[in-house]
């Protein structure tokens, strides 16, 4: 009897041992064939907050508007001073001070650490299982530190999802500095794990205006201001009749030449105290962070690194930044072999919108922030609003990548046929129609081309105020705009294209003359 009843207890211990077990492989698995998306953030999406929990708790970044207006408050009396001596040294000290009051807490140490009060206390956790197109998973991270910290961390949320999901398998979706989390991801950990890659305005190869910033190469210019300001006005609010008055405004001021007396006063004063904020503010805060490095371009890099001070004195640092050249180096040979090993592979970008006018590099064409060559890895593009040169089309032997409007040459990409080019979409500026394109990109089982889908072909126009996505045909024109949509903002492009269309013909006949 003892003998049965023994045998009797092994066996339930047995099933009590194997009933969690059982249990587990029971919701470990889902079949419902679509595997969770990953939306990996932009820069800025997650807050850093200095002394968090107490009551100083105050938010670096984003940083808010109150504590940004009590910062310049601060400085106010040595900004009129400055304005009354006109004392370029004076000017120096309270814009350094009000930088150093604002941001001067971000700077790591030469380890790339953060100072221990300064934190991202509210990282998203994985924390339900219910994923779908419409349904991602939102991680953030702290921008300023190593990409490759980032990397390690995106592999634990990636091993979270998966064992709340019941999914072997991820999408990824990148954002803007998202896309330097991929690069770091992907040399670090690869891509067996991953079933799609999208990536949207990501500065992959870099951005000019990190390159340009942290080579000194500053510049104010007055076309690439009132063009930046007039890129911007369709996304204001207010309506159509002021954005309408607002690029008459900026028009107005162009022809009457104020925009060049600006840029000449800002010249004098930038040339007084540029040097002072560079090495005062700028270096010390912005140069610290791993993050921001990973912006500049290999073609700037030893260049930056001369500049910024950068050397093997700085540590831990240096070799966080060293380490991510080699991941922007290899994104090409990375992202094209886990395409060719069957990850779905597409990157979206956006251009004929001007990039930040502070740069030399100011005439490049980009979604406003990061320029088309670096997020397409490789374009090749014509200067914002311009051609590619004749000869250089004539040269081509197949057009199939050629931009109707011929403002882009896609075939010198790393991956030709799976990148799309979206004329006149700010930077990472989502919308339905937007939307909808990611859903089948998410959703198609096969690797889809620019060739597959004639409702979305590579090259696509952007117009937030609809939403619509549709196929570029042709360069614009100011005044087909205004006959197809006939708004208050249209009328005045199509008066500004009219002017300069006479004032060039002027300058023709005044030139035949002279000549």
């Amino acid at each position: 009897m003892k003998k049965y009843l023994s045998i009797l207890l092994s066996v339930l211990i047995l099933v009590g041992v194997m009933a969690p077990c059982a249990a587990a492989a029971d919701t470990s698995e889902c079949d419902c064939g679509f595997n969770p998306v990953i939306y990996v953030g932009p820069l800025g999406c997650s807050d850093i907050v200095r002394d968090a929990g107490t009551e100083n708790e105050q938010k670096l970044w984003q940083i808010d508007t109150n504590y940004l207006l009590s910062c310049i408050g601060d400085q106010l009396g040595t900004l009129a001073k400055a304005a009354v001596t006109m004392n370029a040294d004076t000017l120096a000290d309270a814009l350094v001070a009000f930088v150093d009051d604002c941001f001067g807490d971000l700077a790591l140490n030469g380890d790339g650490q953060s100072l221990p009060n300064v934190t991202t206390p509210y990282l998203n956790v994985p924390s339900t299982d219910e994923h779908h197109a419409d349904c991602d998973y939102y991680f953030d991270y702290d921008f300023r530190l190593d990409p490759f910290a980032h990397a390690d961390r995106l592999q634990e949320f990636i091993d979270q999802v998966e064992e709340l999901t019941g999914h072997s398998k991820v999408q990824l979706k990148c954002s803007s500095m998202g896309g330097v989390v991929l690069s770091a991801y992907l040399e670090k950990y690869g891509y067996d794990e991953i079933e799609t890659i999208i990536t949207q305005c990501c500065p992959l190869k870099g951005t000019a205006v990190a390159g340009e910033l942290f080579c000194g190469k500053f510049e104010l210019n007055a076309t690439a201001l009132r063009r930046y300001a007039q890129d911007a006005l369709p996304y204001m609010e207010g309506g159509d009749f002021v954005q309408a008055l607002l690029y008459s405004l900026t028009d107005t001021l162009r022809v009457a030449g104020v925009w060049d007396m600006l840029i000449g006063l800002g010249d004098i004063i930038v040339a007084q105290v540029l040097d002072r904020i560079y090495a005062e503010a700028l270096i010390p805060i912005f140069g610290s962070f791993a993050g921001i490095w990973a912006f500049v371009p290999e073609e700037y890099y030893e260049e930056a690194l001369v500049f910024m001070g950068m050397d093997e004195n700085y540590g831990d640092l240096y070799n966080q930044v060293e380490a991510y050249r080699v991941a922007m180096a290899n994104i090409e040979e990375n992202l094209q072999s886990a395409r060719n090993d069957g990850v779905k592979t597409y990157i979206l970008c956006g251009y004929n919108v001007q990039r930040t006018p502070l740069v030399t590099a100011w005439k490049n064409t980009s979604d406003g922030t990061v320029d088309t060559m670096y997020a397409s890895v490789g374009a090749t593009c014509a200067p914002y609003g311009e051609e590619l040169d004749a000869e250089y089309i004539a040269s081509l032997s197949d057009t199939a990548f050629l931009s109707p409007d011929k403002m882009i040459d896609a075939s010198t990409c790393a991956l030709p046929e799976n990148t799309w080019f979206l004329r006149d979409w700010l930077h990472c500026n989502g919308s339905d129609a937007i939307g909808a394109l990611y859903r089948i990109m998410l959703t198609t089982d096969e690797q889809l081309t620019v060739f597959d889908m004639p409702e979305y072909p590579q090259f696509l126009q952007n117009d937030d105020a609809t939403p619509s996505i549709t196929p570029v045909t042709g360069a614009p024109n100011a005044f087909e705009n205004f006959k197809n949509k006939p708004t208050f903002l249209n009328f005045a492009l199509m008066i500004s294209a009219f002017i300069d269309m006479i004032a060039a013909k002027m300058k023709e006949i005044f030139s035949c003359i002279g000549g």
